[in-house]
C-alpha cells in the first residue's frame, strides 16, 4: 500500500502539532496496521486529538484536520 492510502484515515495525535511552527506525529490504523506519520496541521493540535488525513506528502508526512464526529477505531 502506498502512503496515498492514508487519505481519509482517522487517527490520534501522539506528539502535539504546533500548527505553522512545526509538525507533530499521528498514529494511524491503515489496512489493519498501526503506523506513525509526521503530522502537519493549520492549527496546533493536542496529544489525544482525533484527526483525519486530508493530504499526503513525501517522507511519511500527512496533513491532518480535527475529527471529533466519531471515536477513533482501536
Amino acid at each position: 500500500m502506498t502512503d496515498r492510502g492514508a487519505i481519509g484515515a482517522v487517527g490520534t495525535i501522539v506528539v502535539p502539532t504546533r500548527g505553522p511552527d512545526g509538525p507533530g506525529e499521528v498514529m494511524l490504523n491503515i489496512g489493519g496496521v498501526r503506523e506513525c506519520y509526521f503530522a502537519d496541521s493549520d492549527t496546533p493540535l493536542d496529544r489525544g486529538q482525533s484527526v483525519m488525513v486530508v493530504e499526503v506528502a513525501p517522507h511519511r508526512h500527512v496533513t491532518v484536520v480535527p475529527w471529533a464526529d466519531f471515536p477513533v477505531p482501536q
